[in-house]
């Protein structure tokens, strides 16, 4: 009986003993799942860069309409083996959203394409980034999420830094107004996939994203359609492959840890895309752009901040 004692005590007290160890190996098992998620997001970040600059070395040589086709069709082979190998449905169930999200993605990176290709990098990049902001502000309407004071707080401080990049006082430039408005349709392809997680997998979403995509690009650059050199095609199978593999980094690094920190790592995409304006085009952001590049970033870590 002693003996039993004595055992059950010591069992006990190693169970005492193993909880710290127990916490202490939970705490570093969290702390490299989050160090892993911020560095995948930033892999990816620096893809969705690259993918940017080389748009931007595309220029106008392209018609944008055509760079916006093999940016979509190039990456449907690789979704539709992904759908096939996983024995997923190949077409949404919610069409009507799918083309809905399809017509707010496809102006999306219109306006986008034609904001890196007339801005310098950067400012196009910095103004791109209202798109968190943007969509707080619309999803009061669209899904039903009514903003508190901090959310107030980060879409005013975002609106000032929109104010000292576009400086209203010196024209409203085109470029400017396409970014904000790429941003705004950014905002609300988003809300809509939303609405598209609850009946379909997110690969289904994307691959029929490109689909319709290819569609809309293919009819309207039928028309001016210009066959592209050695050179170009490096340009867009790059631009292909380095979206498609920053999209797939993202995904698994929202799936490793919590939104809003790796929403937080995402912006490491502004300083690989100043590194990038610099290094090739000679691009220095002016005062008023850092200021304003400043104000987007901190307005966003409010918002992202409020969801934690």
């Amino acid at each position: 009986m002693i003996k039993f004692l004595g055992n059950q005590k010591s069992g006990q007290s190693t169970t005492h003993h193993n909880r710290p160890k127990q916490a202490f190996d939970c705490q570093k098992e969290l702390f490299l799942l989050r160090t892993m998620s911020v560095l995948l997001m930033i892999i990816a970040s620096a893809c969705f860069a690259t993918m940017a600059a080389l748009i931007k070395a595309l220029g106008p040589s392209l018609p944008i309409p055509e760079i916006i086709f093999f940016r979509s069709i190039l990456p449907l082979p690789f979704f539709l083996a992904v759908l096939l190998i996983k024995k997923q449905r190949i077409f949404v169930v919610a069409w009507k959203t799918l083309i809905l999200r399809s017509l707010f993605g496809f102006l999306a990176m219109s306006g986008f394409y034609f904001a890196l290709i007339h801005l310098p990098l950067a400012e196009s990049v910095f103004l791109g980034r209202t798109q968190p902001l943007i969509l707080a502000l619309l999803a009061p309407w669209v899904v039903n999420e009514k903003p508190t004071g901090a959310v107030w707080i980060a879409i005013g401080t975002g609106l000032l830094g929109v104010i000292c990049i576009i400086q209203p006082s010196f024209g409203w430039m085109p470029a400017a107004w396409a970014s904000i408005g790429a941003a705004s349709a950014s905002a609300m392809a988003h809300l809509l996939v939303r609405r598209l997680n609850r009946t379909d997998a997110p690969v289904t979403i994307v691959t029929n994203f490109f689909l319709v995509s290819a569609i809309l690009s293919g009819v309207w650059t039928a028309a001016v359609f210009t066959p592209p050199v050695a050179s170009q095609w490096a340009l867009l199978i790059g631009i292909a492959l380095f979206s498609t593999f920053g999209q797939f980094l993202m995904t698994i690094a929202y799936r490793k840890d919590h939104a809003p920190v790796v929403a937080a790592a995402s912006y490491a995409s502004i300083i690989f895309s100043i590194f990038y304006g610099y290094a090739f085009w000679h691009e220095l952001p002016p005062a008023s752009a850092g200021i304003g590049g400043t104000l987007i970033i901190t307005g966003s870590c409010i918002l992202i901040r409020s969801r934690i």
